[in-house]
């Protein structure tokens, strides 16, 4: 996410707690459907489930930045 320097740090700031946000609803949401009890999780292991979630999101957040920037050109894949 080098681009996202040169945003103002407000800008930033929400950019990453919206992917803070989203990735703790994930990882929660991922912990229920495995049927593992939250509360058995030390905080370090949350954290890298966390970190993991963040990872993926920002990896979707630059997948589809491509594909709006191609279907704004008119290309595509195919």
């Amino acid at each position: 996410m080098k681009k996202i320097g040169y945003l103002p740090e407000k800008t930033k700031e929400k950019f990453y707690l919206h992917v803070r946000e989203k990735a703790i609803l994930r990882t929660r949401a991922r912990l229920v459907e495995s049927r593992v009890d939250i509360g058995t999780l030390s905080d370090e292991e949350l954290e890298i489930i966390i970190a993991d979630e963040e990872d993926r999101l920002i990896g979707e957040y630059k997948t589809k930045g491509i594909f709006a920037l191609l279907a704004l050109l008119g290309l595509s894949w195919f």
